[in-house]
């Protein structure tokens, strides 16, 4: 293995000698080497003696005295050789992820919080977790993926599938967050791609199920229409509502975030895709891994204005898939649309009204007139036709009466409650209106 307690510190043997130029490491091998024989190093979970070997093949490394090896440090180089393809950020996001959850094992006494490897040590496992949780009973294994790229990927998805049957059958919840780097969302057309490896890293949580029940609620409500077709994805397959996430998380120094995306998986085959449920939202440590019954991993807010912005796009959408299609039907029957048959009625009143108003015009309307039996409630039918006309055209010289549009409009509310000729209120209502 690469490290060692020495001096009251653990020592990692690699990072020790690449402080050295490479003329000065055969020298520093030698002298650690003669300290170990020494017994200065031991094993940091046995306290057994170490030796420090440097061949060919292992490389530079510690053993125990031969009969002398420990169920732990035998669990951690498997460790070690399975996160060897990550990058430097996995351990930086593994220890900021660990320190959090340890500071809440400390008032959680059902909680239970240590290194994968170090927990299983005993049960000698294939594969161990980043990270080992104990939930009053309930088992999770927390692991980081980083350097997903398409040079690899293949390699990648293969050692994600088996270790999530392995967790599985081990009777773990899986959790999986991944680099941010991989992120490739398009929210204008509501898709995220994906690297095969990033679809085998969702999950189901709790707070999915419930947007599963959100949709489908919405659905039924809206039973006539493809719920994706409104909201333009265009599918590659006949999707069902099975809502999962994916977690990705940021890291800048020792500040560490995560983005929770709700998605539903397109079409199992490259390019992979998947309908983009939220447009993500970040989380900060503490909140993401709050763990109640179980780990946070989502903010209950945040997800229900979600589902309010959700349920607003699809009405909107919906409203204007409703008009395309009606459109589009209305050219296969060759019928003028119905908007199109109320602007032609339309039209044509106003060429009428444009019509009388000329002829009241010409023949001397009086407005101080019918303003005063609007007041006194005695207008008649088409004195209150005539004045709706009036104020229409002429609404903007009213000043020179020292009247004003407001004041008629008042005034006709007024008579509303005395008149009750059918003909004279329709008028009444149209002045009022104006």
């Amino acid at each position: 293995m690469d490290i060692a307690k020495y001096e009251g510190k653990q020592m990692n043997i690699i990072s020790e000698i690449s402080k050295y130029s490479d003329a000065m490491k055969e020298s520093i091998i030698d002298k650690l080497r003669k300290i170990a024989e020494k017994g200065a190093m031991t094993c940091p979970f046995c306290d057994e003696k170490l030796i420090l070997r440097a061949g060919d093949i292992r490389g530079v490394h510690f053993a125990h005295i031969r009969g002398k090896t420990c169920l732990e440090s035998s669990a951690y180089d498997t460790y070690s050789n399975q996160v060897k393809r990550e990058s430097q950020k996995h351990s930086v996001i593994k220890e900021l992820i660990y320190d959090e959850l340890k500071t809440q094992e400390k008032i959680k006494p059902d909680l239970k919080v240590e290194y994968g490897y170090k927990e299983k040590a005993k049960e000698n496992w294939k594969y161990y977790p980043d990270i080992y949780l104990n939930k009053n009973g309930k088992e999770y294994a927390v692991s980081i993926v980083t350097n997903v790229y398409k040079i690899g990927d293949e390699n990648v998805v293969k050692v994600i599938e088996k270790r999530n049957k392995y967790f599985t059958n081990k009777g773990l919840e899986i959790v999986w967050f991944i680099e941010d780097r991989e992120l490739a969302d398009d929210l204008s057309n509501r898709v995220i791609h994906l690297w095969e490896a990033e679809r085998n890293l969702t999950v189901k949580t709790n707070a999915d199920t419930q947007w599963d029940q959100f949709l489908l609620n919405l659905i039924m409500n809206y039973s006539a229409y493809d719920l994706f077709e409104v909201l333009n994805y265009h599918k590659r397959s006949s999707l069902s509502i099975d809502v999962r996430s994916l977690y990705y998380v940021h890291s800048v120094g020792e500040e560490i975030t995560f983005s929770v995306y709700r998605l539903i998986l397109d079409e199992a085959k490259a390019p992979f895709r998947a309908f983009a449920v939220n447009e993500g939202y970040k989380m900060n440590i503490s909140k993401a891994l709050l763990i109640q019954d179980a780990i946070q991993l989502s903010d209950h807010e945040h997800d229900s204005k979600d589902k309010e912005l959700f349920r607003n796009k699809f009405i909107s959408n919906l409203k204007d898939f409703e008009l395309k299609r009606q459109q589009e039907e209305d050219k296969e029957t060759k019928y003028v649309p119905y908007q199109d048959y109320i602007n032609i009625q339309r039209e044509q009143a106003t060429e009428q009204i444009k019509n009388e108003v000329e002829y009241w015009v010409s023949n001397d309307f009086d407005v101080v007139e019918h303003k005063y039996k609007l007041e006194r409630f005695t207008i008649n039918s088409g004195e209150a036709k005539n004045l709706f006309f009036f104020l229409k055209r002429y609404r903007n010289d009213l000043n020179d009466y020292g009247f004003n549009v407001l004041m008629f409009k008042k005034l006709a509310r007024q008579a509303l409650g005395a008149i009750s000729e059918a003909p004279t209120r329709e008028w009444l209502v149209e002045i009022d209106e104006l």
